[in-house]
């Protein structure tokens, strides 16, 4: 398998991990080839994109807690 060529799994995890700004600029790069190539993905980005926009204008006064947000990054984190 290309070291370059990343499953649609793995893709949509790195596009999370990049919304969270805790990507490695090597993910970055086979994320980015993936993307010029997989149009699902691609609209995965950007309707991942569009959320979290609209969600931090609608609800910037609500915050998680530092306990839920350590919850959300095991369960994440676990599922690789």
């Amino acid at each position: 398998m290309n070291l370059l060529n990343i499953s649609c799994k793995k893709a949509t995890y790195l596009v999370s991990k990049k919304e969270q700004g805790k990507i490695r600029l090597f993910d970055r790069i086979t994320l980015q080839i993936h993307l010029g190539i997989c149009g699902v993905c691609k609209r995965f980005e950007q309707q991942t994109d569009f959320i979290i926009k609209n969600t931090k204008h609608t609800h910037s006064e609500e915050k998680l807690s530092e306990e839920v947000k350590e919850r959300i990054k095991e369960v994440l984190d676990s599922s690789y």
